[in-house]
């Protein structure tokens, strides 16, 4: 029905996948099914599903053919890796519920994949801790929304028979509910290694119709309620895709964060010298008022307001820097004043003192101390 290509994506520099379809062996009705095919994909977004990049119409050896590029999915299948024997419990449960998430998204835009089986399961490397796979849904050839108008041939049977659910199984309408139930089967066969409905198509079919696939008795109890739930006969009575999907994350085990090794003893920060020659980098002697002003830390929860203090702390240094500039001015106009009044005392015979000069007027305090000055050494 189709020819799968791995190719080189020129403009992008990637791998991608191209699927070229056969329509000289479907006819129409194959033509119809693979337009279906691009539809679903251009719609659908999720990890667990191939990404669709790009889709149309080329002409080799004077026929059309149709294409799809997805991905490329670097790695094997789910079939041809059971080939090895059965999975890791914690393992299928995580691959599980990934591809139920999956069908999830396909059930919310009406969409039945409807051949779900191993070999359509891709799985790439993971570099994930604790996880060996990630899987990937993919063969959307058969994919179609299952409220449109049926494409198929009279009498066809679209999937595989090994794991078409007993409603395809009997020729019956299909929804989510039947990739739920071929779902169910490639996870059990996961778990035991074994096929639940082997044989021809026509047995493995009717099989199904008369008994419900066999759970071994060491699969425990939390494996057999999901299986049991995803397997059920009526499609009413199945889990639904979201559940399935919660019930599975619950089996996966926890991974453990990689472990770093980190001291137990911090080595102390030097202590920074002063030196007593360099002045400049001494501590400053700030004034004690500033001390005084920082409050003591209170929990958030039980601090109040405070009232403002009447004088504001960051002002208190700039006036106390003032007072000592004019005190020190003071002081030196005392002592010239002081040293010309002794000059005058102790010279004999030396002419009567002058008058005093005359100072510009300054206002404020400074101005008071300096007429106190002057009046304290006139004679």
């Amino acid at each position: 029905m189709a020819v799968v290509y791995q190719a080189s994506d020129l403009a992008l520099g990637r791998s991608v996948a191209v699927k070229l379809m056969r329509f000289d062996a479907a006819g129409v009705a194959g033509s119809a099914r693979h337009r279906d095919e691009v539809a679903v994909l251009a719609h659908l977004n999720h990890f667990a599903l191939v990404t669709l990049y790009d889709a149309g119409v080329e002409v080799i050896d004077g026929a059309p053919r149709s294409f799809i590029v997805t991905e490329f999915v670097d790695g094997t299948d789910l079939r041809s890796h059971l080939l090895a024997g059965p999975m890791d419990p914690g393992e299928v449960a995580r691959l599980g519920a990934d591809l139920c998430e999956a069908l999830h998204c396909m059930g919310a835009l009406g969409i039945t994949h409807r051949d779900i089986k191993p070999a359509n399961v891709l799985l790439a490397p993971s570099d994930f801790p604790g996880r060996v796979v990630r899987a990937k849904l993919a063969d959307f050839g058969i994919a179609r929304l299952f409220d449109a108008a049926h494409r198929t041939e009279t009498g066809a049977v679209v999937g595989t028979a090994g794991y078409l659910s007993p409603e395809q199984a009997g020729g019956l309408p299909v929804g989510p509910a039947a990739d739920v139930y071929s779902l169910g089967l490639v996870l059990l066969e996961c778990l035991t290694g074994n096929h639940s409905y082997p044989g021809t198509a026509v047995e493995s079919a009717m099989a199904r119709l008369q008994r419900q696939p066999e759970i071994p008795d060491w699969v425990d109890a939390e494996w057999r309620a999901v299986l049991t739930g995803m397997t059920a006969r009526e499609a009413e009575d199945r889990l639904r895709p979201a559940e399935a999907a919660g019930l599975l994350r619950v089996l996966v085990p926890s991974v453990d964060a990689p472990s770093v090794e980190v001291s137990s003893v911090s080595p102390e920060p030097a202590a920074v010298g002063v030196r007593e020659e360099d002045s400049a980098t001494r501590p400053l002697d700030l004034p004690t008022t500033l001390q005084r002003e920082v409050a003591p830390f209170v929990p958030t929860s039980t601090l109040h307001p405070r009232a403002a203090p009447a004088t504001a702390p960051s002002r208190r240094p700039r006036r106390s820097r003032t007072s000592r500039r004019w005190s020190l001015v003071i002081s030196g106009v005392l002592v010239a004043v002081l040293t010309a009044g002794a000059v005058l005392f102790v010279v004999p015979g030396a002419d009567p003192p002058p008058e005093p000069p005359a100072y510009p007027a300054v206002d404020g305090q400074l101005g008071d101390h300096l007429e106190q000055l002057q009046e304290s050494v006139d004679p």
